[in-house]
C-alpha cells in the first residue's frame, strides 16, 4: 500500500521539476568556477608582473652597489 502511495505521488511534472532545478544549479556553480579561475589567473598575470618590477630593480640597486658586471 505504501508503495503504491509513493509511485502516485511522483509524477513526470515533479521528477522534471527537480531535473531542471538540479541542472540550474549545475550550471550556476560552473558560472562561479569560471569567475574564480579568471580571478585567479588575473592575479597570477598580476604578481608575476610585479614580480619583473622588482627582479628589474633589485638587479639595479645590485649593480649600484658592486658596479655593473662585465
Amino acid at each position: 500500500m505504501k508503495l503504491g502511495k509513493i509511485i502516485q505521488n511522483l509524477n513526470m511534472k515533479n521528477i522534471n521539476q527537480g531535473v531542471d532545478i538540479f541542472n540550474k544549479a549545475v550550471q550556476d556553480f560552473g558560472d562561479s568556477m569560471d569567475s574564480l579561475n579568471k580571478e585567479m589567473s588575473d592575479d597570477i598575470e598580476k604578481s608575476n608582473k610585479e614580480s619583473k618590477i622588482r627582479e628589474k630593480k633589485n638587479k639595479e640597486n645590485l649593480d649600484k652597489i658592486w658596479g655593473k658586471r662585465k
